[in-house]
């Protein structure tokens, strides 16, 4: 029968000693730094994917919108010019779901509510050669030669969207903290998606509508160089394309245009 000394030497032969537990940690620690990116970029996806079919609720609702009203597009927004509801809340009818005017990977509330207070704007803009200002004539689904190549919504720092470069770099990179961001450094504006900024603009981008109904989800390179957005200039090589201007998209960045 063992003795109580004999346990005691048994049970010290289970113990860990300082250099196994210091092994032990490092492994969790490599394995840790291993699996957080992946578990992260995983959560990015998802949010983008939730928010590639809000836009398509949007874009569906816009779509049903223009088929009761004469093939005619909403207005840009009326909050602001002449009290009526802004184009989100025009669509609502055939949404039916308020919560597809917010992306989950947009900035903060607080950054979003600087531009609520004033735009009615939900982290989304609209195409100004659709969406025209309440009281000015409507723009018609007839009037856009290009349908599928043409934007109709896309992710945004603001609510108006142009073909000009600085005007681009609000759909480019929507997640940077200033409205305009080509007023901003080029390491510090930043993609909607992904990790993109001005130097980089094929590691990240933003979900774009066009006027056939469909979405798809852009690089900045492609917002930048190649979405069609003004109706009768679609492809780079049309007049229209840059709306004939050479613009900086950031502090000290590239100057792009015609």
């Amino acid at each position: 029968m063992p003795t109580v000394r004999d346990r005691g030497r048994s049970s010290a032969r289970h113990g860990f000693t300082l250099i196994e537990l210091l092994v032990v940690i490092a492994i969790i620690a490599i394995l840790a730094a291993i699996l957080f990116p992946v578990f992260a970029r995983a959560r990015s996806q998802a949010r983008k994917t939730m928010c590639t079919s809000n836009m398509k609720q949007m874009a569906l609702a816009t779509m049903m919108y223009i088929q009761d009203h004469d093939e005619t597009f909403p207005p840009r927004y009326g909050a602001q010019s002449t009290g009526l509801p802004s184009w989100i809340i025009t669509i609502q009818p055939y949404a039916k779901n308020q919560k597809i005017a917010s992306c989950p990977e947009q900035n903060s509330e607080a950054e979003r509510a600087k531009y609520l207070s004033t735009y009615s704007w939900m982290g989304y803009g609209m195409n100004t050669f659709l969406w025209v200002n309440t009281g000015a004539a409507m723009a018609t689904l007839a009037s856009v030669p290009y349908p599928a190549d043409t934007m109709m919504q896309a992710d945004s720092t603001f609510d108006d969207l142009y073909p000009r470069p600085r005007r681009r770099t609000r759909i480019a990179f929507a997640n940077s903290t200033d409205g305009s961001p080509y007023t901003l450094p080029c390491d510090q504006i930043r993609t909607r998606h992904g990790s993109g900024t001005g130097l980089d603009m094929n590691s990240g981008g933003s979900n774009i509508s066009y006027v056939d109904g469909h979405v798809k989800y852009q690089t900045a390179s492609a917002v930048m160089f190649k979405v069609g957005i003004h109706p009768q200039g679609v492809n780079p090589g049309d007049p229209l394309f840059y709306e004939g201007l050479r613009e900086q998209i950031c502090v000290n960045g590239p100057t792009l245009g015609p």
